[in-house]
């Protein structure tokens, strides 16, 4: 599906605030059963420079599902596999997004409308406070999946006009992530020390039998609960 060319000038500048976001490690069984549920949308990088054309859903769920492929031998995703799914759009309505062309035939994906956005996931985990930190890069940061967030309030990028979600097809989009998310995964309940914590961020139920296998929690001696 072809994005529109415009121009900042044109399209002014998209916000959003008070994002709903679900991290999610499930494998790639669970991820083929969430864009069954989605029907018709596209996915398109937000990140570098690109020829403009969406995704193949196909061609992300194949590198998702190598990621956790190599994690089930013991493996973590490198930073050139990363890079390539490293930030997406996910949208069931084209108009959304737009598209700044930049010398060379390339192109900056830009949104216009709320989308979902979705990312590589690592989180941290702090012994001195025993916090578990989702989002967070740097030393000792554990991939962990994709994260998918959605805004609550937007400002229209022409009128600067603040604006609820209403009942867009993105909207909708989310809700399908958000109850995909409540049927197949499960909050992680991790152990340090001896000590179970229930963390937010969610495991797919599949994961739950391999999980041991993953090498930088085994390295940091953070085990899941799995019973």
């Amino acid at each position: 599906m072809t994005l529109r060319l415009s121009t900042p000038a044109a399209e002014g500048v998209y916000q959003g605030s008070k994002y709903l976001k679900f991290q999610v490690l499930c494998d790639g069984e669970e991820l083929a059963a969430l864009f069954q549920s989605l029907g018709p949308f596209w996915i398109y990088p937000l990140t570098g420079l690109v020829d403009g054309t969406p995704i193949d859903p196909e061609t992300f769920l194949k590198e998702y599902t190598s990621w956790i492929d190599g994690l089930k031998e013991g493996r973590v995703p490198t930073d050139g596999a990363l890079r390539r799914l490293l930030a997406c759009a996910f949208t069931a309505e084209v108009e959304a997004l737009w598209k700044q062309e930049v010398p060379g035939n390339r192109y900056l994906i830009k949104i216009g409308r709320p989308v979902v956005q979705v990312q590589s996931h690592f989180f941290t985990y702090s012994p001195i406070d025993e916090v578990f930190r989702p989002m967070a890069m740097g030393a000792g940061s554990i991939f962990w999946g994709l994260q998918f967030s959605f805004p609550q309030i937007y400002q229209d990028a022409k009128t600067m006009e603040l604006r609820e979600i209403d009942e867009s097809l993105n909207g909708e989009l989310f809700q399908k992530i958000r109850q995909w998310v409540r049927d197949m995964t499960r909050a992680t309940p991790f152990v340090v020390g001896g000590k179970r914590t229930n963390v937010p961020i969610r495991l797919g139920k599949n994961c739950f039998s391999w999980i041991h296998n993953h090498p930088q929690t085994k390295e940091q001696k953070i085990e899941v609960y799995a019973g």
